[in-house]
């Protein structure tokens, strides 16, 4: 079943959601380690090292945001890493600590302010799937 984004949202912590944002996006990647040897029987063999999970977040600019875009701003000048949840709705979300590693603010003379932040995830992400009729999916964290 598809879901629709427009319930979507950015919070820092589990309480502060960050205003104005309008679309965002998860990437999660491991390394692929080659164990090919002679043994192999001419196939090649892998096992799959370390995991990582980075994304992105966009939206308008707002400054009177103090506790979720100006929060990114401090993270960022500070170099402290910050709880996101990345929620697809009230049931489905993605957790962890993030540091942030880019933040822009772009002002065109034609358009709106809009603002954007890039972040890596800092240890394990916490997946959270719930399917419509309310029995979890796929709960728990990605490194299991």
């Amino acid at each position: 079943m598809a879901l629709a984004g427009s319930g979507g949202s950015v919070n820092i912590g589990t309480s502060n959601k960050v205003a104005e944002i309008a679309e965002w996006t998860l990437n999660l990647s491991a390394e692929d380690i080659d164990v090919t040897s002679f043994d192999s029987q001419g196939w090649r063999d892998r096992l799959v090292g370390i995991r990582e999970w980075s994304g992105s977040f966009s939206g308008n600019l707002d400054p009177s945001d103090t506790s979720g875009q100006s929060s990114l701003f401090t993270s960022f000048a500070n170099g402290t890493p910050i709880s996101l949840a990345l929620r697809v709705n009230d049931d489905n979300q993605f957790t962890g600590s993030a540091y942030i590693t880019g933040l822009s603010v772009e002002t065109p003379v034609t358009d709106k302010v809009s603002f954007s932040c890039d972040f890596v995830g800092t240890g394990e992400l916490t997946v959270t799937l719930t399917d419509s009729s309310g029995s979890s999916g796929s709960s728990g964290s990605s490194g299991s």
